[in-house]
């Protein structure tokens, strides 16, 4: 084979693998992992670190387990579509930790889509969001989340003044600091809820979710992803990927 020729179908291979990447990474998911013997999300026996690196991982990673041990599932009837505002208080969301795990959050510039124009424009809202997995979320099953509703991710904007409208209202976020909670029901549907503190009280708002059923895992993080008609919110769920799509 002509030297010319090898290079060609070496680019063309790069070309192809970089494609792949980028789809791995625009769906928020990646490939499943090779099972553990012990059943951990993470087994550092693979690679040969000093004993002082492998203690530092694995007490972070006992940090992150106890943190799940404490998420405990809000409880309510299969058919609800809302959390029970006395079960949650203002400072049991803001004891919720984000986590300090490389990769479990991202931070944007959103976009929104203008068609006011007769086209659809792509441009920037203004707003620089971040999002983050809430720490021990991901050490939650799939049963955790038909049990209840479990926090997912937490929100956070710059603050806006009081009676101004939503910030980003396809995702409903009102500004300064949101928790996305989301659960599944008897029939395989997901539910979603973004909530907020106003005045002292906490306040929901109903979000669509979807979740993947394929044999793809979720990346241990949340992030925003670009739809169609806006942003979405993509995080870890029990072994599947959840993405928030919208407000009801």
């Amino acid at each position: 084979m002509k030297l010319d020729t090898i290079r060609s179908h070496s680019r063309s291979s790069l070309t192809l693998l970089s494609m792949l990447a980028a789809a791995a990474i625009a769906c928020g998911c990646a490939r499943r992992s090779p099972s553990t013997d012990d059943g951990n999300l993470y087994a550092h026996g693979r690679i040969h670190v000093d004993s002082s690196t492998s203690d530092r991982w694995n007490a972070a990673e006992k940090d992150v387990t106890e943190a799940g041990e404490a998420l405990h599932p809000i409880r309510v009837p299969d058919s609800s579509s809302t959390i029970p505002i006395a079960d949650i208080s203002p400072a049991s969301l803001q004891a919720l930790k984000a986590s300090a795990r490389h990769g479990a959050g991202d931070k944007r510039l959103l976009s929104v889509l203008d068609t006011t124009r007769g086209r659809r424009i792509v441009q920037s809202s203004g707003i620089v969001a971040e999002i983050t997995l809430v720490k021990g979320s991901e050490y939650k099953s799939e049963k955790d989340f038909k049990d209840g509703w479990l926090p997912l991710a937490i929100v956070v904007l710059p603050p806006r003044a009081p009676g101004d409208p939503v910030v980003y209202p396809k995702l409903k976020l009102h500004g300064d600091t949101s928790w996305v909670f989301v659960r599944e029901r008897k029939d395989a549907n997901w539910a979603g809820a973004v909530v907020r503190v106003v005045g002292g009280k906490v306040e929901q708002d109903a979000v669509n979710v979807t979740a993947s059923s394929d044999s793809l895992e979720p990346v241990l993080g949340a992030r925003f992803a670009w739809e169609e008609n806006d942003e979405s919110i993509w995080g870890t769920c029990g072994g599947k990927c959840c993405k928030i799509v919208g407000g009801q």
